[in-house]
């Protein structure tokens, strides 16, 4: 077998210092994350991102709606009603779909104006409003859920942006979600108005890890006390049934009081799989693996919910259930093929209504790495220079990387329509780096060499 290299050809690369001018903002979509080797992600990513791409515009075009300086996520397409928690996903989205061609920076921080417009008595927005209108409460009081995501999305938004003015304004409202939404011993609240069950969909581990860097007067709350409290909650809720759904509604031990995995239980193996994509956290892994064991004995094309906790299947097929059961299938290989499956189905569903977009986007961020957690890729970027050509060398089938002066990079191979075939390496590398291509079939394939900054390739051709 021998392997020869073509000329290099540069097909991704940013700036993140001042007065570069690479890119709108620091982390393009896609970012195609391996998630530091923390479970499994889309065979297809390419196809994967055009697909999400697409999805995304059908959003931005359907539900997001501005006005002057505000703009909400509408509750369905032509609807004036604003859910708080439609900011959340709306400013997630804006943060992991800006591109190296297109910042959603303005509609980040219309939606954030308008968040901020609309404060309860303790500051936290009212959870419906109506026409974009600050005057217009149609549903007092604050959701939790809501404030999860908007304080999420602003740290990443931080990191994105490379503003940091949002760490300054989500230090304060983490402090009001400790104080208004959470109780002393850790356990969430579903709101600041009441407190007679819990939800475990509000449950947002991933985010407390985010937290605790942020809200350094809470940071023994988030990363001790909320933490341990609400993961307790989430494994006796997932005990109860040998398939491991979740359910809508919990008492403050965790015992189900719903028995469905409906529209609000959907979104915890997604928040789980943050926790374990970003963090490698063995709690939430052991809960998504249960699950997952369950989802990979479903075929997605049957999927329908509400889905009783034993397993019955309900008459709504949408992605609310097929995209959010697929993030329990990311902690093995063996769930590969079902993973692809599960991903397809949602996507042959094509443009959904506000919460099924919501979740099939989401989710499809997650599972084709493309929802990394930027508050630590940003912390791994020693460099933002283009990688050289002497980088590269070849001698037999041996592929040599010189001159790395990057903390972590990752090889990957891909086919020449974009499908990852193998990661060849995943970590930090200094100098000299030399990997194998032997075994691999005869053809010509391209290998990316990627560091937070800066992506390259070359074409390989194995004779």
């Amino acid at each position: 077998m021998s392997i020869s290299l073509s000329k290099l050809v540069p097909i991704l690369f940013f700036g993140v210092l001042a007065g570069t001018t690479y890119a709108a903002v620091n982390f393009p979509f896609p970012q195609n994350s391996a998630y530091d080797g923390n479970g499994i992600t889309l065979s297809d990513k390419a196809t994967a991102a055009t697909n999400l791409q697409s999805g995304f515009q059908h959003y931005l075009s359907t539900f997001y709606n501005e006005s002057g300086n505000y703009a909400g996520i509408r509750s369905n397409e032509g609807s004036n009603e604003y859910f708080s928690e439609g900011m959340g996903y709306g400013m997630l989205l804006m943060v992991y779909f800006s591109n190296s061609t297109t910042s959603y920076q303005s509609q980040f921080d219309k939606l954030w104006a308008f968040y901020k417009a609309c404060p309860d008595s303790n500051g936290l927005m009212n959870w419906k409003m109506g026409n974009l209108s600050p005057t217009e409460i149609w549903g007092k009081n604050a959701a939790t859920d809501a404030e999860m995501d908007v304080a999420a999305a602003l740290i990443m938004a931080a990191k994105q942006f490379g503003d940091d003015k949002y760490l300054t304004e989500v230090a304060t409202l983490l402090a009001k979600v400790r104080q208004y939404e959470f109780e002393t011993n850790g356990l969430h609240k579903p709101g600041d108005a009441w407190n007679d069950k819990k939800n475990p969909s509000y449950v947002a581990p991933a985010y407390y890890e985010l937290f605790k860097n942020v809200d350094t007067e809470g940071s023994s709350f988030w990363g001790t006390t909320a933490m341990n409290a609400n993961y307790t909650l989430l494994e006796t809720n997932s005990a109860e049934y040998s398939t491991g759904l979740f359910d809508n509604w919990s008492n403050s031990s965790g015992t189900g009081l719903d028995g469905y995995y409906g529209y609000d239980a959907a979104r915890t193996p997604w928040r789980l799989a943050q926790a374990y994509y970003w963090f490698g956290n063995t709690r939430a892994y052991t809960m998504l693996n249960k699950l997952g064991s369950w989802v990979a004995t479903q075929n997605a094309t049957n999927v329908s919910g509400s889905i009783q906790r034993n397993g019955t299947f309900g008459g709504d097929h949408n992605s609310t259930f097929i995209a959010t059961l697929m993030t329990a299938l990311v902690t093995s290989t063996t769930h590969q093929e079902k993973l692809d499956a599960f991903w397809n189905e949602a996507v042959s569903l094509g443009n959904e209504n506000y919460f099924n977009q919501s979740m099939k986007l989401l989710c499809g961020l997650a599972v084709s790495g493309n929802m990394p957690n930027f508050a630590a890729s940003a912390t791994a970027l020693p460099s933002t220079r283009p990688v050289s050509k002497k980088t590269f060398s070849v001698q037999g089938n041996l592929l040599t990387l010189e001159n790395l002066s990057y903390e972590n990079i990752q090889v990957d191979v891909f086919s020449l329509n974009g499908k990852q075939i193998r990661t060849l390496f995943r970590g930090p590398a200094t100098q000299t780096l030399t990997l194998s291509l032997a075994g691999m079939k005869r053809g010509v394939y391209m290998v990316k060499l990627s560091q937070s900054g800066s992506s390259v390739t070359h074409k390989v051709i194995i004779r």
